[in-house]
């Protein structure tokens, strides 16, 4: 005698919060790009400090999470003029009425990366250069 298996199929729902867009999640992101400056000589490396921020209107939104770039003290070692590091910084939305932001990144002993100017999009996604 030959048995058939039957097999239930399972419903899958979708959460709707999952197919908002990144403003309403709560997240402005920041796919910047790292170029080795070609005054330094050598070997460079970069990292980012979890005291970096957005600053628009007088308000600083801090750095929710990094992707692709290391926090300090680790470092990423670039070796030549002309290098890059690709890399994603997540903060908290921005208000709708905030039209441009800066990046700083406040760090111990000198001058970290930032990026002036940039204007805010409807997607909460950006690109900059950073440097």
């Amino acid at each position: 005698m030959l048995e058939i298996e039957t097999i239930e199929k399972t419903k899958i729902e979708i959460d709707e919060e999952l197919l908002t867009s990144s403003e309403e999640k709560g997240y402005t992101y920041l796919h910047c790009i790292y170029y080795t400056s070609p005054k330094w000589s050598g070997g460079w490396w970069v990292n980012i400090w979890k005291t970096s921020y957005l600053v628009c209107n007088g308000i600083k939104y801090p750095l929710i999470h990094a992707i692709d770039i290391p926090y300090a003290p680790q470092k990423h070692f670039l070796h030549y003029t002309g290098d890059s590091l690709k890399f994603t910084l997540i903060f908290p939305a921005l208000p709708k009425e905030c039209k441009t932001f800066d990046f700083i990144e406040e760090c111990r002993g000198g001058r970290g990366l930032s990026a002036r100017g940039i204007i805010r999009s409807e997607s909460g996604i950006h690109k900059v250069r950073v440097s």
